[in-house]
């Protein structure tokens, strides 16, 4: 059942608050210079004059003990001083006569030995704001304190582009809630009564809608299951073979509720996701922050252990929690893995030293793999293979979106209340998600659905004696996380610190990895499945992400490195996609042996040590060679890792030409 009129007004509906939100952040935009700069810059006036007289008070005490201005010592390390508390003041100058005495901050206020910030008859320069301090004594003495004017300018930016963020963010909540509203309120009742019309239609009369609401879709479903008791009654079926088929009703129409529930799952995960994707930006210098020097291993290479054992657990939770989630019910691993990361996320806020936040993110790493393992089941149990596709995608686009959220929120929220207190509102979002998943997922464990087995050991040498297997997994999946994880999860967020970023700005560079991501992904999936051929964009995406690295390498300017990270979304959205269809491709015969459950649990678990390596890895370049050369070197790995790719997919020749029954080993 094809619900245009659903997709339209979905559009419709997020078009409509989206243009009203862009049309409130273009006026307030305009009236922020109108409003704020006559007030900002009076304030930054008399900021200037409070650091100005506190430094005077101390220079008139040492005149007034008998010391002459110009031969006072140490009036450089009290200027220095200020101005390390103060960060927004651009200099500080003693002007005795018409000379510098002694002076801290930026060399370009200086000419000499006269203020650079003047002009040549004595006049401010219109890019600072200038306060003029007399200090007393005998020789006449002022004390300048300047601010930069543009100050004013950068705040008001800033205000602007946090706005920018947020228009993004609450565009995206907007679609996630119309997703959930409409979609349990609308989408999945329509589809059930298309549904129940298609089994009346083929002259199976038991099944229900079961629609009880009062509106206009609540109504519909009671008259088609008023109508369909009425066929059913004139059918003259026999009561034994009425009683047969209303047992099986029940079961039946739990299916068609359970569908109901993925919209609304998607929100849960999308709150989920999004307490980890918040501490995105400012993870790797928390841990810095954290620092404890080891014995026999470098900075680098300490501050890459959480990173790299959250990534460790999370691929090997995985299909243990899976295993246990078949047996105990999904509702019980997704619980249970919420209230894991919740504490987690509560103990890394914290933690004082390096080993307790270790043992954080290890607990995080378990019920990050517990709750996503678990949802995807329930989406595979809810669902008949036609609409599995549409489901997964459906339950994956929370987690993009939370991508494109967290970061940007992320970042404002611990510019405002600080890294650890970021973590607590991550703890409470994760439990936010567990309380959703309490009504949403069954409470029963299905008996009766088959069972899958798990990884085995022996499985890994029937995949990767496929070198087509080889070139996808380890040459293509494998470096997309490695660089997605060294560059962006790790290097690029202390790069950017180092260099005095602030959160917000590192929150802002990463949304758009995201932002390209969910862009150019349905793009790319339409041209890969048009054209039929994977290969071209896994060679493409592989190129650009090794240009990626270089660009960042080589980016000595804020918008040098927002380039470097759209290339690198445009890379992986070119990579991702095409992967599993190649996958699917060139594994015909595996998959025939041990299932495509467990084809795709084997590229899920080998395709995670990208991540697991990566932060060893960078801080062993980061440790060598710094920020660039770091970076230079993740570019040669993902080049060399396309041309290994290339040249194990030309030797193995053409795809398969025709695909094997499969099945599913118990």
């Amino acid at each position: 059942m094809e619900l245009t009129f659903i997709k339209r007004l979905n559009w419709l509906l997020t078009g409509l608050v989206s243009v009203l939100m862009l049309v409130s952040l273009v006026v307030q935009t305009s009236h922020f210079n109108t409003l704020f700069r006559p007030q900002a810059e009076p304030e930054l006036a008399r900021k200037a004059e409070v650091v100005g007289s506190y430094i005077v008070a101390q220079i008139d005490r040492a005149v007034s003990l008998g010391f002459e201005v110009e031969k006072l010592n140490g009036v450089d390390e009290i200027l220095a001083d200020a101005l390390a508390v103060n960060p927004d003041v651009n200099y500080i100058a003693l002007m005795v006569g018409d000379r510098i005495a002694a002076f801290a901050g930026a060399p370009e206020a200086r000419a000499g030995d006269v203020l650079a910030a003047r002009d040549a008859d004595g006049a401010v320069a219109g890019r600072y704001i200038d306060a003029a301090l007399t200090v007393g004594g005998g020789v006449p003495a002022l004390l300048h304190v300047g601010v930069p004017a543009g100050s004013v300018e950068a705040a008001l930016n800033d205000i602007v582009f946090d706005l920018g963020s947020v228009l993004i963010v609450a565009i995206l909540l907007n679609i996630e809630i119309l997703l959930l509203v409409v979609g349990s309120s609308v989408t999945a009742p329509l589809q059930r009564v298309g549904d129940v019309l298609k089994e009346g239609a083929e002259g199976r009369l038991t099944l229900r809608t079961g629609l009880r609401g009062r509106d206009e879709v609540g109504h519909l479903g009671r008259a088609i299951d008023r109508a369909l008791d009425v066929m059913r009654d004139a059918d003259g079926a026999a009561p034994q073979q009425q009683g047969a088929n209303a047992a099986e009703a029940p079961a039946a129409g739990d299916r068609i509720v359970t569908m109901q529930r993925i919209s609304e799952l998607r929100f849960a995960i999308f709150v989920f996701a999004l307490a980890e994707e918040l501490t995105r930006t400012f993870l790797s210098v928390y841990i810095k922050d954290l620092f404890e020097p080891v014995p026999g291993l470098s900075k680098e290479l300490v501050i890459g252990a959480p990173i790299a054992l959250f990534m460790l657990l999370w691929a090997v939770a995985q299909p243990i929690a899976g295993n246990v989630s078949e047996r105990r019910g999904r509702r019980t691993v997704f619980l249970a893995g919420a209230v894991f990361s919740a504490l987690g996320l509560l103990g890394s806020g914290l933690a004082t030293d390096l080993i307790q936040l270790i043992v954080a993110r290890c607990l995080t790493a378990v019920g990050y793999a517990s709750v996503f393992i678990a949802a995807q089941g329930f989406v595979i149990d809810a669902t008949d293979p036609r609409r599995r596709a549409g489901a997964i995608a459906l339950y994956a686009g929370g987690i993009l979106t939370a991508g494109v959220c967290g970061p940007a929120i992320g970042g404002v929220v611990a510019d405002q209340i600080g890294f650890r207190m970021t973590f607590i509102v991550s703890a409470t979002l994760a439990l936010a998600a567990a309380l959703m998943a309490w009504h949403l997922l069954p409470r029963h464990v299905d008996s009766g659905k088959a069972k899958t087995r798990g990884l085995r050991l022996r499985d890994v040498g029937v995949c990767l004696t496929n070198p087509r297997f080889v070139a996808v997994t380890l040459f293509s999946a494998v470096p997309a996380k490695f660089g997605l994880t060294a560059l962006l999860f790790f290097l690029l967020p202390l790069a950017l610190d180092d260099s005095g970023v602030s959160q917000s700005w590192i929150g802002r560079v990463l949304l758009l990895y995201w932002l390209m991501m969910i862009v150019a992904s349905p793009l790319v999936a339409h041209l890969s499945d048009r054209s039929g051929r994977r290969t071209p964009f896994l060679a493409i995406g592989g190129v650009i992400a090794a240009g990626a690295a270089y660009v960042l390498a080589n980016s000595g300017t804020l918008p040098m490195t927002i380039t470097g990270v759209a290339l690198l979304g445009l890379a992986h959205a070119l990579v991702n996609t095409p992967q599993m269809a190649l996958l699917a491709e060139s594994c015909v015969r595996e998959r025939s042996t041990l299932g495509e459950t467990t084809v795709i649990g084997m590229f899920r678990l080998i395709e995670r040590m990208g991540s697991v390596v990566a932060p060893f890895l960078a801080g062993l370049f980061l440790a060598y060679y710094g920020y660039h050369g770091a970076m230079k070197g993740i570019g040669i790995v993902l080049a060399a890792c396309v041309a290994a790719q290339l040249l194990l997919l030309a030797a193995t020749g053409g795809r398969p030409s025709a695909d094997l029954p499969q099945k599913d080993p118990a």
